[in-house]
């Protein structure tokens, strides 16, 4: 086993070694995905897609998010209690190829063969439990590593053994697979997908659990019950403050969100904008000069008509203490806390680029 700070370095070289390659002609202006945002190589689970979409990781340069694909395969995570947390995300060709009118393309099987060790050594590196590939894309390209005469539509919830490791097949999560194989039947391959997490892991979780989001959103809304709104991007700072202050009080963290580092601070996954508009109904959203503002109706306590509980306190805390600061205090004020400092810290010792890694809240001393 590799000492977990040679893994972080080794890591940082193959993320290197993929910008650096240039062995597929069309995709040479393409964004090379693979970094921090593809999930902790401590993940139990590896889940391998076709190739980045041009509207999803081409342009966040974070797998399966936001896109139509990345929003239904979160759902579907979500859906069954699981999240990011619980994942390393990759593709069998780690940049989005495109046809000749700029749109997505499949990848050819050159393309797929020249990342194949590439993706051999995140698969030796993360060293997961379960492997997980969406579409028959992704499936036929483990072919590479280790020979397997697995077929996608024989394959589904089945659990198969591949390179020492258990692998699961599942349908792609775009729209186009969704003809074949819908949402609902889907939804029931991420179950049993879900179901072998928790007994290849032991790990004790509800298999019935709630979707976050419901929460989530809840806490959105509260922020965002100002008379003139808040802007998007003190949205996100105010949450990742309130899991802050939640997480020293009761060490524990609040939900279950994916919040991840970038250049302007945290980012929270489930509120992605066209998340918020579905789920909270009386949202408004209007551009002022270059800033993307919301505001939510009145609300009520956040979970309690009757009486306020520890959210509620937290919540009702970060809005009094912050929620009248700039956006630039905002952002100071939030690489000021230990999350973001040991990320930073991270960044100098490793002499790489975290945008887009997890925040880990452990790093708080609750104790102080």
């Amino acid at each position: 086993m590799i000492a977990d700070r040679e893994r972080e370095v080794e890591f940082a070289k193959l993320a290197k070694d993929v910008r650096a390659c240039t062995r597929c002609p069309r995709m040479a202006n393409s964004v090379h995905v693979i970094g921090p945002a593809s999930g902790s190589i401590d993940s139990p689970i590896l889940i391998i897609g076709e190739a980045p979409g041009r509207l999803g990781a081409d342009a966040s340069a974070i797998p399966f998010h936001g896109d139509k694909a990345g929003e239904n395969f979160e759902a579907l995570l979500e859906q069954v209690g699981l999240s990011r947390h619980d994942c390393f995300i990759t593709n069998a060709a780690l940049c989005n190829p495109k046809d000749e009118n700029g749109n997505n393309a499949t990848p050819l099987r050159t393309e797929i063969q020249n990342c194949s060790n590439f993706l051999k050594r995140q698969i030796d590196l993360v060293d997961p439990k379960i492997v997980v590939t969406l579409g028959a894309q992704a499936l036929n390209a483990l072919k590479s590593i280790e020979q397997h005469e697995i077929e996608l539509s024989a394959a589904i919830r089945k659990t198969w053994t591949w390179y020492g490791r258990s692998l699961i097949a599942l349908y792609h999560p775009g729209q186009r697979a969704m003809i074949h194989r819908s949402f609902f039947n889907q939804l029931a391959d991420y179950r049993f997908l879900s179901e072998t997490f928790l007994r290849t892991t032991r790990e004790k979780r509800p298999l019935n659990a709630s979707p976050t989001s419901q929460t989530i959103a809840k806490i959105a809304e509260r922020f965002a019950n100002q008379p003139d709104g808040i802007s998007y991007f003190a949205l996100h700072k105010l949450f990742y403050l309130a899991e802050y202050e939640f997480y020293r009080r009761n060490n524990r963290r609040m939900t279950s969100a994916y919040i991840v580092r970038q250049k302007e601070g945290p980012y929270v996954f489930e509120m992605h904008i066209k998340k918020l508009t579905k789920a909270i109904k009386t949202l408004k959203v209007w551009n002022d000069r270059s800033r993307l503002m919301v505001r939510a109706a009145d609300t009520s306590t956040l979970f309690s008509q009757t009486s306020k509980n520890e959210f509620d306190e937290v919540l009702e805390y970060v809005s009094g203490k912050y929620g009248r600061s700039s956006d630039g205090d905002l952002k100071r004020i939030v690489y000021l806390t230990a999350p973001m400092r040991q990320i930073l810290r991270k960044e100098k010792g490793l002499g790489q680029n975290t945008f887009n890694r997890a925040i880990d809240f452990s790093a708080i001393d609750t104790r102080e």
